[in-house]
């Protein structure tokens, strides 16, 4: 069917190319313009606003005229967008399942005016189940319920013939931020749309289903490889990845693609279903606009990494997150001028859970500005504290993450911590990447600027293995740099390792920003750094991270002398 814009308001042109029928009506119900191309859903030989009788609920299954009516009233009041689900009936006698959209229109001379737009339910349901089932009221497609029928159908019918199938999840990448962006309105119109570019890449009896916010479920039959499967994600992909048009502008979406096959990696729905979420986390997982097949090594990751995102809310709860405090040395008097804060997770149940693993879970599930806050007020209290208690000016160095470093009230954030805590604003350092940086560069800079006016430091962290251009480093109001690791670990044996040391040294030198080595970890590379003029340094061998009570009894028995 042809998409020709209709005449008129800018929500009409855009849900005509996304809607299978639309028409301009009245409060109740009466048309006033339907496009050609809707005509032949009415089966009229003309216009149907040249009949005065004729009118919307002539097309609608009795059945549906009084959620229909409701609807109409609801809008043309209240001004708000309306969705249901209705038998259409055609003028030859044909009837369609249909999922609706009613959406306000300013009318001429102030006449209240409707749109009404519907897409067709893919009538392959039907076969599955011999029957209407439950639908999706916003695409009109499957639920997550109707899909699972199906699958136990298809499962059934695999069974006795000795096939498979795949089962994949679509799910799509930075959805939340565009409808949180531009509204709910444009983001149903979005998820409608998505839903015609899956129907439109599938085969005949392929089946399509939506199974959540921005999630869809594809139920190939017949399929029965990766390799399969794969071309056809990729198809998908590709056609996720056009312009979504709408009345402000352009959006653009990527998709990522969990795939799993029945029966080879799982006996039942309930099972493949979570092996294709599975997959399709670490499809975003791995940077996302791209497919991954379920395998079960990957899926014992995937599992752990749920297990541990449920556990995370409790442990915020219950107080298992905690600061230990690393040691920063000065190179020519050994004593300790400054502590890294870093985040440790002890679950109640015994162990320990790797940064590596929860930092990137909190990052995905939005505690992290939650935890980067606490830890952050955490460390200038403690750091304070011992200040106050050994009359010192120990300076505190805390990480801030990406999410933390996007979020808009960051200023306010840390202006809290150091008024709440007593922390001269000189003594925090705030330690960042190069990355996150360069990511937004004029707002990094605004940022930087606002808190470096208050006294705050900032220290480049890992540098040298990110950004390649150096201008950034007079862009912006830094303190210190430091040296990342990886440099340091073969400084005895590795030529290059030392060149670049020295140039890092001699560049900060220019520039008057202090240098700071991480990972030193035996005498030799301690003397080679000191000797090239290393600043500061910090890694195992002039410290490990402790907890507040070891870090105070090594201080006080003598271990670790502070700066005065």
């Amino acid at each position: 069917m042809s998409k020709r814009p209709v005449a008129g308001a800018t929500g009409e042109r855009l849900a005509d190319r996304l809607a299978d029928f639309l028409a301009r009506v009245t409060p109740d119900g009466r048309f006033l313009f339907v496009p050609p191309a809707g005509l032949a859903w009415l089966g009229a030989p003309e216009p149907p606003q040249a009949h005065a009788d004729h009118d919307l609920f002539q097309h609608i299954g009795i059945d549906y005229h009084d959620a229909l009516r409701a609807a109409l009233v609801r809008t043309a009041d209240g001004g708000t967008r309306q969705a249901l689900s209705l038998r259409f009936q055609s003028g030859d006698g044909g009837q369609r399942r249909v999922t609706c959209r009613i959406l306000p229109l300013p009318g001429a001379a102030g006449r209240t005016e409707l749109l009404f737009a519907a897409w067709e339910f893919d009538p392959l349901l039907d076969r599955a189940e011999g029957g209407a089932g439950s639908r999706d009221p916003l695409t009109g497609l499957a639920d997550r319920g109707e899909l699972m029928r199906m699958l136990g159908h298809a499962i059934g019918q695999t069974g006795d013939a000795g096939g498979g199938f795949a089962l994949l999840l679509v799910g799509l990448d930075g959805f939340k931020k565009i409808n949180d962006a531009l509204g709910h309105a444009l983001g149903d119109q979005i998820l409608c749309e998505s839903a015609r570019r899956l129907r439109t890449a599938l085969r005949g009896d392929d089946i399509v289903a939506r199974i959540g916010g921005d999630e869809f479920a594809l139920l190939l039959p017949g399929m029965r490889t990766a390799e399969d499967a794969s071309t056809l994600a990729h198809k998908l992909l590709a056609a996720m990845q056009r312009p979504f048009e709408h009345g402000r502008g352009q959006s653009h979406l990527s998709a990522s693609v969990g795939i799993a096959l029945f029966p080879e990696h799982a006996p039942d729905a309930e099972v493949l279903l979570k092996q294709a979420g599975i997959a399709l986390s670490l499809a975003k997982q791995a940077g996302r606009n791209r497919c991954h097949v379920y395998a079960p090594e990957g899926g014992a990751l995937a599992e752990r990494r749920l297990m541990l995102e449920e556990r995370m809310y409790d442990a915020v709860r219950n107080g298992e997150f905690e600061m230990h405090y690393q040691p920063i040395v000065s190179a020519a008097t050994g004593a300790v001028v400054a502590v890294e804060a870093l985040m440790r997770w002890h679950p109640a149940d015994g162990g320990a859970v790797s940064p590596a693993e929860f930092i990137p879970l909190a990052e995905a599930n939005g505690l992290i500005a939650f935890l980067g806050a606490w830890s952050l007020r955490a460390s200038c209290h403690q750091v304070a504290r011992w200040n106050q208690r050994w009359q010192a000016r120990l300076q505190a160095s805390v990480n801030l993450s990406p999410a933390q470093f996007r979020q808009g009230d960051l200023v306010g954030v840390v202006e809290r911590a150091l008024a709440e805590s007593g922390l001269p604003a000189e003594l925090l350092t705030l330690e960042l990447t190069e990355g996150m940086l360069m990511r937004e560069p004029e707002r990094a800079q605004e940022l930087l600027s606002r808190l470096r006016e208050r006294g705050v430091n900032f220290a480049v962290d890992d540098f040298g293995t990110g950004y390649s251009s150096l201008a950034y480093l007079k862009r912006f109001p830094l303190s210190s740099l430091k040296i990342d690791r990886s440099f340091v670990v073969d400084l005895a044996s590795d030529g290059n390792d030392r060149a670049i040391v020295a140039a890092i040294l001699s560049l900060a030198r220019e520039l008057g920003l202090r240098v700071v080595a991480e990972g030193v970890e035996n005498e030799t590379q301690y003397a080679l750094l000191r000797d090239k003029g290393c600043e500061l340094m910090q890694g195992y061998l002039l410290g490990r991270p402790e907890a507040p009570q070891t870090f105070e009894d090594r201080v006080e028995a003598g271990a670790w002398r502070l700066a005065p």
